[in-house]
């Protein structure tokens, strides 16, 4: 199927004008790539039903494994997986001081292992770790700022939505991107707890640390040990290929919903169904978004603009150096402005030619893009996760961003190492034998 060329101003200009409208960017996305359609003088060939089928990806098992996941991280809140990981996380960091902004962190990761999404998870976790951090004399606006950088851990960490979604859209393996993913938010999380180390030394806030005893740490994993396998099988059985991700997602949720029914007795099955009916709309809203990104995209690529403009921007920016800056940067940017599943469905495919100028994997660009994603939810104007733990902190949102530089610093050298330093991506898939 060919498209002509001379038609692409007109559909940017239709896209514009639809998103001065405030209309949603997936309807905008529908009526510009029907615009095309209308206008193309070449008849359309027959397979092009086949041809939108596959852009709608609604077969692929990485799509179909999403409302799972969505599913899987209600029900892990719901059930007390989530806050039982919380208090591993406090046992095994101790008390004092600069224990409750470490705290806060590790609290985030193990969070994020059982919860794919980013702003849903903020609200949790900060009612549940920014007192102590008001208690250990941290500002409001330093507490905000580290409870939304580090809530971002649940977007880089799988089993994560946005990594679902990016597989959908490149059609890659999901296990792969999950394994290339791992180390890379780790280090987001060793990084967060420099910051929080530097930051105290530089305001002499006399950090003490006092370890908790064994005995309480043994007994708060006794009271944590279902909670703590859930993300143990499942990273497992993931980085393995035990598992492909449908059945993994599917494992995830059936598990969450047999500890919070039997195990911890917190879930009921009223609360359940309203739980399932908020992930479904969740889900729904991600699908749709990816049915009509992947049609855009199609159409793109069908008239050669994806291909000129990695060429063009590859040219401008003087090789592969220049070219991973400008892609972050225009990532950093749309982050700022547009939601995930709009960045990942279409800007992350219209970067991909250029991408592969520049000798990065599509696991290893992946990884890439979702740390971009995660600064976007720190960064204003939008800044979810800002606006969600200002809002728990009753302080205002740019107090919270300028609480939050800190940390974003600390984000932005992460991403810099994971752009220039594929191996830090790769190693892990290439351990378990995936193919990058």
């Amino acid at each position: 199927m060919t498209i002509d060329p001379g038609l692409l101003p007109l559909t940017f200009i239709l896209l514009a004008i639809l998103a001065c409208l405030t209309v949603p960017l997936a309807a905008a996305l529908f009526f510009s790539g029907a615009l095309l359609l209308v206008l193309n003088p070449a008849p359309l060939p027959a397979e092009f039903a086949m041809d939108f089928s596959l852009a709608m990806r609604l077969n692929s098992p990485a799509l179909i494994s999403i409302p799972l996941f969505a599913l899987a991280g209600e029900l892990a809140v719901a059930a007390g997986i989530t806050d039982r990981l919380l208090d591993l996380a406090d046992a095994a960091c101790g008390r004092g001081r600069l224990a409750a902004g470490v705290r806060s962190v590790i609290g985030c990761t193990a969070f994020a292992t059982v919860s794919g999404v980013g702003p849903a998870a903020v609200s949790a976790e900060a009612k549940r770790l920014t007192p102590a951090l008001v208690r250990a004399e941290y500002p409001k606006d330093i507490a905000a700022g580290l409870i939304a950088c580090a809530a971002t851990l649940a977007i880089i960490i799988p089993a994560s939505i946005p990594l679902t979604v990016y597989a959908a859209t490149t059609g890659i393996q999901t296990n792969i991107v999950f394994a290339a993913s791992f180390l890379p938010g780790l280090l987001t999380a060793a990084l967060l707890v420099t910051a929080i180390v530097i930051y105290a030394r530089i305001n002499d806030m006399r950090p003490t640390f006092r370890p908790e005893p064994l005995r309480r740490l043994g007994v708060v994993l006794y009271h944590a040990r279902w909670s703590v396998a859930m993300p143990v099988l499942v990273l497992g059985a993931l980085f393995t290929g035990f598992l492909t991700a449908p059945e993994a997602a599917a494992f995830s949720s059936a598990y969450a919903f047999l500890v919070g029914r039997y195990a911890h007795r917190s879930l009921s099955a009223g609360a359940a169904w309203e739980i399932l009916s908020r992930a479904a709309t969740g889900a729904a809203t991600v699908l749709l978004m990816a049915g009509m990104g992947g049609l855009f995209v199609m159409l793109m690529t069908a008239c050669g603009f994806t291909d000129r403009l990695a060429e063009t921007i590859f040219l401008i920016a003087g090789g592969r150096t220049g070219s991973i800056f400008a892609i972050n940067m225009i990532l950093l940017i749309a982050g700022c402005f547009l939601n995930m599943p709009g960045i990942i469905t279409v800007i992350a495919p219209l970067l991909l030619p250029l991408a592969a100028l520049c000798h990065m994997s599509v696991p290893h660009f992946g990884v890439m893009v979702v740390l971009n994603l995660a600064i976007g939810l720190v960064t204003p104007p939008q800044a979810w996760n800002v606006t969600a733990a200002a809002k728990t902190l009753g302080i205002d949102m740019w107090q919270a961003s300028r609480g939050a530089f800190p940390f974003m610093v600390a984000m932005v050298i992460a991403l810099a190492c994971v752009a220039y330093l594929p191996e830090l991506s790769l190693w892990l898939p290439r351990l378990f034998g995936w193919p990058v």
